[in-house]
């Protein structure tokens, strides 16, 4: 019975995507293969998902990705370059370049992920998939340069929560390299994504004192609320938006019941205004096609498959 719920929950969910139809089969199919007939290498680690092969470091944390990134499309946007920019922050072993290389074949990524056991997940990935134009840089992503301890957890390898915040991952700690993400921005930067376990608001203060906000036209961040639990500093993070020219849209979803100083995951979607109102082609909707270009013709078959 179990089964059959996560069967025709998956239909429903794939069916309401904004992408077209052939994707659509072969996101079920991969779903159908990999997570529900559990058909995959348990030895090796490894995979078939919508055409790429992907080395993975646990079974869960891969269900949890393929859904976030390619069911629920946490990292759809639209673009009218048919070679958008992309920098991908907290990369983990990959899925995030595949989903963009996906609906960008010709997109340019540069790519940062700190922890050990994703990094050279992450290498492998993009190695034996041939992908082309990907940057990646095994640092973490701080105010300052040098090295820093990046806290993960030794019995999840590939965790998804590896942090530079103790208060978020009180657990074993290595030192690693870490660098200013300003110095990589030299150029117009299409989207930017970050996922850095509470080191957000310091990325962007960082970028905001550089001066390189205004090079970014769109940001995805995850951002990390109550770390630790009685620090209340979204506005912080807001209002160095707002002062850079962005506006911003926010999702999460709370817990019931409710409860002070819980901790939360808040989605910010940010967009530098003047941008899209120079660009009447992007509105509220992403992308639906898998050829990577987004021509001005096209925008009628987008739907809002991002929200």
């Amino acid at each position: 019975m179990a089964l059959l719920y996560q069967l025709i929950r998956a239909v429903i969910h794939i069916r309401q995507l904004g992408v077209r139809r052939q994707l659509k089969v072969r996101m079920f199919a991969s779903w159908l293969m990999v997570f529900l007939l559990k058909r995959y290498d348990a030895t090796s680690r490894k995979c078939r998902l919508i055409g790429f092969e992907v080395n993975f470091c646990t079974y869960r944390m891969l269900a949890f990705l393929f859904n976030e990134i390619f069911i629920e499309q946490e990292y759809c946007f639209a673009s009218d370059n048919a070679r958008p920019y992309i920098i991908d922050c907290g990369s983990n072993i990959g899925m995030s370049i595949l989903y963009f290389k996906l609906m960008y074949p010709q997109a340019t990524i540069l790519a940062f992920e700190p922890g050990e056991e994703a990094f050279s997940r992450l290498e492998v990935n993009i190695r034996n998939n041939h992908l082309r134009s990907v940057t990646l840089h095994k640092t973490a992503l701080s105010s300052r340069e040098g090295t820093l301890e990046l806290y993960y957890d030794p019995d999840d390898p590939g965790c998804g929560i590896v942090s530079t915040r103790p208060d978020r991952l009180p657990r074993n700690s290595r030192t690693v390299q870490a660098s200013r993400l300003s110095r990589y921005i030299d150029r117009e930067v299409d989207l930017l994504k970050m996922d850095v376990e509470g080191a957000e608001l310091e990325i962007i203060e960082e970028l905001s004192n550089a001066r390189k906000l205004h090079c970014i036209k769109q940001m995805v961040i995850e951002y990390h609320h109550h770390i630790p639990a009685k620090c209340d500093v979204l506005s912080q993070m807001l209002r160095l938006l707002e002062n850079a020219g962005f506006g911003y849209q926010l999702g999460s979803h709370l817990k019931r019941p409710f409860q002070p100083e819980r901790y939360q995951n808040v989605r910010i979607y940010a967009y530098q205004k003047q941008a899209i109102q120079e660009d009447t082609a992007l509105g509220d909707c992403c992308s639906a096609h898998t050829t990577g270009s987004l021509a001005r013709s096209d925008m009628s078959e987008i739907s809002s498959a991002c929200k």
